[in-house]
C-alpha cells in the first residue's frame, strides 16, 4: 500500500495513518485507543476522505502498537491496489528506514500489496490475529467500514457472527428488522445471540 505507484505514470497511493498522525494531520480524538483484552467497535471513515473517526490504535509490550486503518479508492487513494481494513504494526524504536511501519498483509503471497487488506467477503483475509488481539472487519455503514478489536480466545466466535449480520444484510437488507436485532446483538457483544437471530 505504500508503493511509489500501481500502474506507471499513475498516481502513488495516499500515506498512512502512521504518517499522518506524525503530521498532525489526524488529531488524537480521531483515535479510537483499544488496549488488548478488550473488545470494541470502531466505524472508520476512508483515510483519504477524513471523518470523525480515521484509525483504531492497539498499545502492546514493548513499545509497539498496531494502527488499524479503513483503505477505500476515494480522494489521494484512489489509485490504491487494494480496499478494506489495513493492520500496521508500529515499532518506534526502529531507526528510520529499517521496519518503524510494517504492513500486516493479509496474503503475502499477493505481489505489490494487491491483496494486503482485510474483508469481511473474503474467506481467506477475514481475520487477523497474534497471541494478544484479534481484528475482524465488519459491514459498511455509509463510506464507514466496521472492525471489532477483540481476544484471540474470542476472534472465532466474532467472526462467525459478523459474516452471520454480512449475509444477513445482503439477504434481509441493511434496513430490515431481523438485521436490526442481529447487529444490535453483536454489538453486545453477545455473539452466540447475534448468530441465532441471523439463523432464523
Amino acid at each position: 500500500m505504500s508503493q511509489h505507484f500501481v500502474e506507471r505514470g499513475g498516481l502513488p497511493p495516499g500515506l498512512t495513518s502512521f504518517t499522518k498522525i506524525r503530521l498532525g494531520w489526524i488529531s488524537r480524538e480521531q483515535v479510537r485507543f483499544v488496549k488488548p483484552g478488550e473488545t470494541a467497535v470502531t466505524f472508520l471513515s476512508p483515510l483519504s476522505a477524513g471523518g470523525e473517526t480515521l484509525a483504531v490504535k492497539i498499545p502492546l509490550s514493548w513499545g509497539k502498537y498496531y494502527l488499524v486503518e479503513n483503505r477505500q479508492p476515494v480522494g489521494f487513494d484512489r489509485a490504491l491496489p487494494d480496499s478494506g481494513v489495513l493492520v500496521l504494526k508500529v515499532n518506534p524504536d526502529a531507526p528510520e528506514g529499517y521496519g518503524t511501519v510494517k504492513i500486516m498483509d493479509a496474503n503475502p503471497g499477493s505481489a505489490h500489496f494487491s491483496q494486503a487488506t482485510f474483508r469481511l467477503d473474503d474467506g481467506g483475509r477475514n481475520l487477523f490475529k497474534d497471541d494478544e488481539v484479534a481484528v475482524i472487519p465488519l459491514w459498511k455503514d455509509g463510506d464507514r467500514l466496521g472492525v471489532i478489536v477483540t481476544t484471540p480466545e474470542r476472534s472465532a466466535e466474532a467472526l462467525e457472527a459478523a459474516q452471520a449480520v454480512g449475509a444477513l444484510m445482503k439477504r434481509k437488507g441493511p434496513g430490515d428488522r431481523l438485521t436490526g436485532e442481529a447487529k444490535a446483538a453483536f454489538m453486545a457483544f453477545d455473539f452466540k445471540r447475534c448468530i441465532g437471530i441471523a439463523g432464523r
